[in-house]
This record gives structure tokens, C-alpha cells and sequence, in this order.
């Protein structure tokens, strides 16, 4: 169907004008009606293998990776089992292809396996995009990058808004689902899913899940997970166009490298007005970055500003990632690596007053988010998400 630019009403695809409104209709792109070309045969895993280690929940099909890693180190040489992964990944995306139907189909490089329903020129530019960003992020990472994951990275383009969440819901136990722009799925095979909307927060979003996926094998506390990856999106993705920036500013804008400041006067005010001694303990334990309005915005914010702030302290930051844990939200690895105190680096933005992390608090806020039941993760062990936050724009 045609749909008329400026009533909105579906014509036909034969048809030159609006039957309702006269007005003239876009032509056709038949162009992007182009098929993908098709898959390569499998060569060290058989498609029954996965299929046998797979089930359907809430409307698609999820893998048993554990039954699949099995599998792979009982038949699979070890020099060819990075090769295998990424077929085992194939013929489960391959699985999802058809459960969300229509025009749904599989690409992959040498690095990277996209699904998406996407003219064919968009996927392959943004399969293209991937590989890149993926090693710019590497790079950015050096030494703390996950150098050990077999396979290839997955990310998973979804059009419609309702199978996105749809798809997040079995990672979500509870059916807590904070809106977000995408998504790195640490369960089983890591993986990044993202809701289409344009090719500029596709790029935003691929890199910051990059960065989670790069991060995947460290338990780092949560303000600084999402620190380090808004500040690799904001570096290295091309900047989101602001909402009523035309599309010769965005132009602009990108033709001079500008790049958004990491604060500005009224967002300072924001937070001065908003974080207290007692109210900053649930950013440092994560649960704030969970909570909807000021404290998911500011927290991602903030978390970009004490990033900032700790590595102008020298090559020392690269260190101090793998040291940070979540339960003093890397306070001990502050002081012993970076020789820098948490609260003291947060009030050289915020101010004078007792801005430490306190364990005991931020396991009070783990437990009154019930984080620390029996056999449960924080939300965050399972997902790595970039918000849809206007204040990463």
C-alpha cells in the first residue's frame, strides 16, 4: 500500500495520486524490494542441532546455549569452534527470522549477523556500521575489552515497537521493562536488540551496546557500565538530531565534528536541585537508573560526568574497570587504583557535602528493589540498555 504524505490515507500500489485528497502520491523505491542474497550452507553445525536445543516463549524461539556449548565441545574441533558459534547463532536468528515473519530476513559480515525487515541498502550499510564500531569501541577499550567471546556479535533490528518488548519480556521476569532504545542481553549468547526508528539512533544505540557487549565479562557496578558507554556513544557515534533541528544543521553539524556538551547551565541546575546525601546512595547501588523522569535521566547524566572526571585522572581508568564492583560501587578500586575517592569526585560537581558510596545503603537499595532474592539478578546483570533519554541527544 501507498500511503498519501499528506492525509495519510493507504492507496494502492498502481495508483499516482490520493483517491481521497488528490494529493500526489511518493513513488514506489522498487528498488528496495531487492531479496538478501542467500545464507551459506552450514559446515560445522547441522541446523537440527539448534533446533533441538530450542523452545518457544512468549512468542519466540530462545536457545538452551548451554545445551548448544555442549554440543559444540563434544563435536567441534577447539580451533573451529569460534566458526561454529557463529553458525549456532545463524540458525537461531534464522528461527526468529520466521517468527516475526513478513519481511524479516538474516545478513551477516565477518563479524556480525543482523536481522531486520529494513530495505536491503539500510541493512547492509548498518551491517557495515557494526563491524566497524564494533572494532572503534575495542580500540577506545584496549586490554578490558572481552577478548574471549567466540561467535560473532548478533544484533537484532526490530520495526515494530510491540515485538521489541515482546522479545525483552523472557529476559524480564518480573515484566519490568523501562522504555529503551536498545539493549545488551548478557543471558546465554550475548546479544544487542534494538527498536528501529532512524539510522542515526540505530548508530547511538549500536554503540552503546557495543560497549555493554565489549564490558559483558566484568561485574561492574551499574552507573559506571552506563557511564562508560554513553561516553563511547558520544564519541564515536555520529550525534542524535535534536528534536526540530533541521536537516541541513545536522549537516552542519556533522561536517565540523560538534559534538554535545557532557553539561550545560540549566542540566548543572537539574541536579543540583535534585541529588541529596540519601538519594545519591540509589544511583551508586543502580536502582535510580531503573526509576522513570529525573532519576533515570539525571543518572545517566551523572554517570557520564564522574566518568569524565575519573579518567582525566590518566590511563589509570582502563585499570581501574576490572577492579570496580557493584556492592561499594567501586569505591575500594577508586581508592586503590585511582587513588580517588568516589564522593569526593562527585562533589567536585555537586558540591560540598557526604556524597561516598555506603555499602550498607546500597544493599538496603538492592533489597528494596528486590535485587538480592533468592536466585535473582539485578536487572542489570542481564541487561546493559541505553534509555530513551533526551539528555543522551
Amino acid at each position: 500500500m501507498n500511503t498519501c504524505p499528506y492525509c495519510g490515507r493507504e492507496n494502492g500500489d498502481d495508483v499516482g495520486v490520493c483517491h481521497t485528497c488528490g494529493a500526489d502520491l511518493p513513488e514506489i523505491q522498487t528498488q528496495d524490494m531487492e531479496p538478501p542474497p542467500p545464507l551459506p550452507a552450514a559446515k560445522y553445525v547441522p541446523a537440527e542441532a539448534v533446533s533441538q536445543a530450542c523452545f518457544v516463549e512468549q512468542g519466540f524461539h530462545r536457545a538452551d546455549w548451554g545445551k548448544i556449548h555442549s554440543w559444540i565441545e563434544a563435536h567441534i574441533d577447539p580451533l573451529d569452534q569460534g566458526d561454529a558459534w557463529g553458525e549456532a547463532a545463524l540458525h537461531w536468528l534464522c528461527h526468529l527470522r520466521d517468527d516475526l515473519g513478513a519481511g524479516y530476513y538474516v545478513l551477516q559480515s565477518k563479524s556480525t549477523i543482523l536481522l531486520a525487515d529494513l530495505p536491503l541498502a539500510t541493512s547492509r550499510w548498518l551491517l557495515n556500521y557494526a563491524g566497524h564500531a564494533a572494532d572503534t569501541v575495542q580500540t577506545q577499550l584496549r586490554q578490558v575489552a572481552w577478548g574471549g567471546a567466540l561467535g560473532k556479535d548478533v544484533v537484532l533490528v526490530f520495526s515494530e515497537d510491540d515485538d521489541y518488548y515482546q522479545y525483552l519480556a523472557y529476559h524480564a521476569k518480573d515484566g519490568v521493562q523501562p522504555q529503551s532504545g536498545g539493549v545488551c542481553i548478557h543471558a546465554g549468547y550475548t546479544h544487542i536488540a534494538i527498536p528501529w526508528r532512524e539510522e542515526m539512533d540505530a548508530t547511538n544505540a549500536i554503540v552503546h551496546e557495543l560497549t555493554h557487549d565489549s564490558l559483558a565479562h566484568l561485574s561492574l557496578p551499574l552507573w559506571l557500565n552506563e557511564g562508560v558507554a554513553v561516553t563511547l556513544q558520544k564519541a564515536i557515534a555520529p550525534p542524535p538530531k535534536p528534536v526540530g533541528q533541521s536537516d541541513q544543521d545536522a549537516l552542519f553539524g556533522a561536517a565540523i565534528d560538534w559534538r554535545p556538551p557532557v553539561m550545560w547551565d540549566e542540566l548543572a541546575e537539574r541536579h543540583f536541585a535534585f541529588w541529596t546525601e540519601e538519594n545519591i546512595q540509589g544511583f551508586w547501588a543502580g536502582t535510580s537508573f531503573l526509576e522513570p523522569g529525573e532519576p533515570n535521566e539525571l543518572s545517566y547524566s551523572l554517570a557520564e560526568v564522574l566518568v569524565k572526571l575519573l579518567s582525566e585522572r590518566g590511563a589509570g581508568f582502563l585499570n581501574f574497570l576490572p577492579e570496580a564492583r557493584p556492592e561499594d560501587a567501586g569505591q575500594a578500586a577508586a581508592l586503590q587504583v585511582l587513588v580517588a575517592d568516589l564522593g569526593e569526585i562527585a562533589g567536585t560537581f555537586l558540591g560540598e557535602g557526604n556524597w561516598r558510596p555506603r555499602r550498607q545503603a546500597i544493599s538496603d537499595c538492592w533489597k528494596a528493589a528486590n535485587w538480592t532474592a533468592p536466585g535473582k539478578e539485578p536487572p542489570h546483570r542481564l541487561f546493559g540498555s541505553m534509555t530513551l533519554n533526551p539528555l543522551l541527544q
